[in-house]
Parts: structure tokens; C-alpha cells; sequence
């Protein structure tokens, strides 16, 4: 669920707190519209590093505050576990930069991905200390679990910045997405680790659910391993 607060273009960083708090409290989403961009840049700066949950984006002076479950943290540290063991079974070079704060000054955009991944791109991001819009490329990988309703805001944000893919998980199922004319549509591959499909994400992401975490590490090799 969200909810959605209208406050005044000069909206005070202590009311993103106070939203933030609500947020926190009520375990939803809430959008808060007409914030301006230099605030949002004050509660960043004042909460980098320090605030992890809820997760906050930013464009077009909406800030939607997205608080993480129990649910969303487990399903996104079983995806994030998946790439690092096939990659590593296949030698594939990748890098990430977790949940780390993505901002451009020129777009007046923010995000903070569930978890993020570099393959192509990985040797520009290596031991790069603060994100530079305008020296750093976006993320090539984005996964995102989203089991609300808000992915259509978050997605205006990656495209805008270029992400070329995103993995979600809706709660039902996996979503490979793919960047084409600024929109994203779906793909039964994935383009980063081509040999991926939806139903591969969908049968593991499932798994999670019944299996230890040594059972299912060692299925996910093992199948890294078969193809």
C-alpha cells in the first residue's frame, strides 16, 4: 500500500523524517510530492550510510519512501546470492555496488536499488568511493523486489539514467526486463548472463522458500555447472 502526502515546494527536512517515521511505523510506502530537489539532496547527505531502510526515490519532486520487509530483504538476498555463485561458476567478471545512493544533478533524479551489478561496465566502477553521474556509468543489472505496486515510478528513474536491465520479482514471479525506447518490456533471457531465463530465476527464487541455504547454494552450482 502507499499513501501520498502533499506538502509545500519548501517541505522542511524534518518532515521527511516525520514521513519517514510513519513510514517505518506503518510498514508502507509513501510518496511525498512537491519536494524540492535540494532538500532531498540534504537528507541523502545527512543519512548516507546511516539509513538504509526505508529506501528513497526521488524524481520530479515526488520522493517515494520504500519501506524493506523481512520478506523483501530474504527474496533479495537469495537473487543477489544467485548471480555471485553463477558468475563465479562460469568466470564471469562482475561487480556491485549493493544498495548504494545513485543521483544525477542534471537529471534531478535519485534511486537506491534493492542490489545492483556491473559486468561490462565492472573496471569504470572499480574502487569508486562516490558515484559521479557524469563520470560513472549506471548500473548494468538492477534487481528489484517488488511486491507493490510501485514499480512504474522506480523504472522512470532507472531509464532515465540508462539502466539496460532490471530483475524483479513481483511476488509472484521473476520479470526480465529490458531497456528498449525508454521503456522497459520483457525478456525471456537475461542480457548481462545470457544462459539465465525467467523460469530459471522463478524455480530457485521459489526454492529459497523450502530449502536450507547450504541445499540451495549447491543446487544453484550445480546447475551453473550443467549448462
Amino acid at each position: 500500500m502507499s499513501a501520498v502526502l502533499d506538502l509545500p515546494k519548501t517541505t522542511s527536512i524534518e518532515k521527511i523524517y516525520k514521513a519517514v517515521k510513519m513510514a517505518r511505523e506503518e510498514q508502507a510506502a509513501m510518496i511525498l510530492s512537491n519536494v524540492a530537489w535540494e532538500t532531498y539532496n540534504q537528507f541523502v547527505e545527512e543519512t548516507m550510510n546511516k539509513l538504509r531502510n526505508p529506501a528513497c526515490y526521488y524524481e520530479n519532486g515526488n520522493l517515494l519512501i520504500m519501506v524493506k520487509s523481512l520478506e523483501h530483504e530474504f527474496l533479495t538476498d537469495y537473487i543477489v546470492l544467485f548471480i555471485n555463485f553463477v558468475t563465479v561458476e562460469w568466470g564471469i567478471n562482475c561487480g556491485s555496488l549493493g544498495s548504494a545512493t545513485f543521483r544525477a544533478d542534471q537529471l534531478e533524479k535519485g534511486f537506491e536499488p534493492d542490489s545492483c551489478f556491473y559486468f561490462e561496465n565492472e573496471p569504470k566502477i572499480r574502487g569508486v568511493k562516490r558515484f559521479d553521474f557524469t563520470v560513472h556509468p549506471a548500473p548494468d543489472l538492477i534487481v528489484e523486489v517488488d511486491i507493490t505496486s510501485l514499480s512504474t515510478f522506480r523504472q522512470h528513474i532507472f531509464a532515465a539514467f540508462g539502466v539496460p536491465e532490471i530483475w524483479r520479482f513481483d511476488g509472484e514471479k521473476m520479470q526480465i526486463l529490458r531497456l528498449e525506447n525508454d521503456k522497459y518490456v520483457e525478456i525471456p533471457n537475461s542480457l548481462a548472463l545470457p544462459k539465465v531465463t525467467v523460469e530459471n530465476l522463478t524455480e530457485f527464487v521459489r526454492k529459497s522458500e523450502t530449502l536450507s541455504r547450504l541445499e540451495w547454494i549447491n543446487e544453484v552450482r550445480d546447475w551453473a555447472k550443467s549448462v
